[in-house]
């Protein structure tokens, strides 16, 4: 993930300062791994974070970056956990 988020940034510059800023609070509060996703260009993320971790990841993530009064007004939603699922599939009748 971290290696997609810098090829993204630097090869394809499709990154944005507030996205840069985001990867980075998502690493330094305990993401394994994370990237920009949704097109970057003020997409958003996407981290790995271990399941032990995850409340206080979600706190200080909200706390670091959601510092001003205008991010403030975008929080209701803006950090969510999920779980991976099993992907697509194609069914083809026999």
């Amino acid at each position: 993930m971290n290696e997609s988020y810098i090829s993204c940034k630097e090869m394809y510059e499709c990154s944005c300062p507030e996205l840069d800023r985001l990867v980075d609070i998502c690493l330094q509060f305990g993401a394994i791994g994370s990237r920009l996703t949704g097109a970057g260009w003020g997409g958003c993320t996407v981290s790995m974070v271990p399941t032990d971790k995850l409340n206080t990841f979600l706190k200080n993530v909200e706390k670091a970056y959601y510092q001003t009064d205008m991010q403030k007004l975008t929080l209701e939603n803006s950090l969510f956990a999920t779980k991976p699922g099993r992907g697509a599939l194609v069914f083809v009748e026999a």
